[in-house]
C-alpha cells in the first residue's frame, strides 16, 4: 500500500520538509493552517476550511476512503497540503480530483510541484486512471504546477466559479491520463 511510502523527508533549498498523511489529530493543526490563509487563497476551495465543520467533513472523507491528503511540514507546522478525491460517485471512480495548496511564504520554491506529482504518483498506485485539476482560468501558476505532468486542459466553463465576495471567474478543468505517466 502507498502508505507503507510516508513520512518522506525531502530537502528543497537546504531546508527540510516532510510529506505525511493527514489524519483525525491533524484537526487542530489544519485549523491554524487555514485560518492563516489570505483571503485569495480561500476563493477556489471544494469548501470552506475555515469553517471547522469543514474539516471534520474533510477527515470524515480520508476516514470513509474517498479521499486522501498529504500534509507539507516544515519545522513541525503545517505549511501546505496536497488531496486526492476519489470514489465520489460510481460512473467516475476510474478518476481523481486533485487539489493543492502551499502558504503564500513558501510558494515559489517547487513544492505544489513536488506535492503535485506525489499525489499523482499515489493516484496511480491506487489504481486510478486520470487525475483532473479545477482551477481558475486566469491561474496561470496553478496551470504551470501541473504542466510539468503532462495535465491538458480538458473543459473551460464560463462563469463557474464564484468567489465569497460573489464574483465569477471562468473555471478551467485539466487532465492527465496515469497510464501514460511514468513511474
Amino acid at each position: 500500500m502507498a502508505e507503507k511510502n510516508y513520512p518522506k523527508e525531502m530537502t528543497i533549498g537546504g531546508e527540510k520538509f516532510t510529506l505525511r498523511f493527514m489524519e483525525r489529530k491533524d484537526r487542530d493543526s489544519m485549523i491554524g493552517f487555514t485560518s492563516k490563509m489570505n483571503e485569495a487563497d480561500l476563493w477556489f476551495m471544494r469548501r470552506d476550511i475555515t469553517k471547522p465543520e469543514a474539516i471534520d467533513d474533510w477527515i470524515h472523507e480520508i476516514e470513509t476512503d474517498r479521499a486522501k491528503t498529504l500534509l507539507i511540514e516544515h519545522n513541525d507546522q503545517i505549511i501546505g497540503y496536497g488531496t486526492i478525491y476519489y470514489n465520489q460517485l460510481f460512473w467516475n471512480r476510474h478518476i481523481a480530483e486533485m487539489r493543492v495548496m502551499v502558504s503564500s511564504a513558501y510558494r515559489g520554491r517547487g513544492l505544489g510541484q513536488k506535492l503535485a506529482r506525489e499525489l499523482t504518483q499515489l493516484a496511480k498506485d491506487m489504481g486510478l486512471e486520470k487525475v483532473m485539476v479545477h482551477m481558475a482560468a486566469d491561474d496561470k501558476a496553478a496551470q504551470r504546477m501541473v504542466d510539468y505532468l503532462d495535465f491538458k486542459p480538458a473543459a473551460i466553463l464560463a462563469d463557474w466559479i464564484k468567489t465569497r465576495d460573489d464574483r465569477t471567474h471562468d473555471l478551467l478543468i485539466m487532465s492527465t491520463d496515469l497510464k501514460e505517466l511514468n513511474s
